[in-house]
């Protein structure tokens, strides 16, 4: 590994325009650097929401690169503010969305799902990854090669404790 040595002169926002006072991560971007999806808190017009408990989830938006900046940022269809829906990731034909969440029907504290993005920019329906993948702990943090193995953090496969990094297919 090389040691990255950043100081405060070069260490900047990424986007402006994307910065908000939401939490903002985890994003991953088309081939074509032109889409990006991320995790942010539930917000909208950049003020935090709320559920019924007092949570402000996180959820998965999309930004597109226009002239230049950041915009058309929307969130996707399946969020909710009842459970997050956080750190995306692409397949390589970038026909598959993967992301953590704890929504109905996960088997664990978190789980990993995988959604089809369709030609026209819609979404199907959210499907969860199953018992090889998740387990009863927190399947989490997803990336994809572009040979379609999927590494993830998980504190409920049998490991050294805490998140340990796995793959899978």
């Amino acid at each position: 590994l090389t040691e990255i040595n950043a100081t405060e002169s070069n260490v900047s926002y990424f986007a402006e325009e994307l910065k908000t006072e939401m939490h903002e991560a985890n994003a991953v971007f088309t081939k074509d650097g032109k889409t990006m999806y991320f995790t942010r808190n539930n917000s909208k017009n950049g003020t935090k929401k709320k559920n019924d408990e007092n949570i402000s989830n996180l959820q998965v938006f999309k930004a597109e690169l226009v002239d230049g900046k950041w915009t058309n940022i929307t969130a996707l269809p399946f969020n909710s503010p009842n459970y997050s829906v956080e750190h995306p990731a692409l397949s390589a034909d970038e026909k598959v969305l993967y992301f953590a969440s704890d929504m109905p029907g996960t088997l664990g504290q978190s789980d990993l799902y995988k959604v089809s993005i369709s030609s026209d920019g819609g979404y199907g329906t959210p499907v969860n990854m199953g018992k090889t993948i998740n387990t009863e702990g927190k399947e989490t943090f997803p990336f994809v090669t572009d040979e379609n193995e999927i590494y993830f953090a998980s504190d409920g496969h049998p490991g050294l404790g805490g998140l340990d990094v796995f793959a899978g297919k």
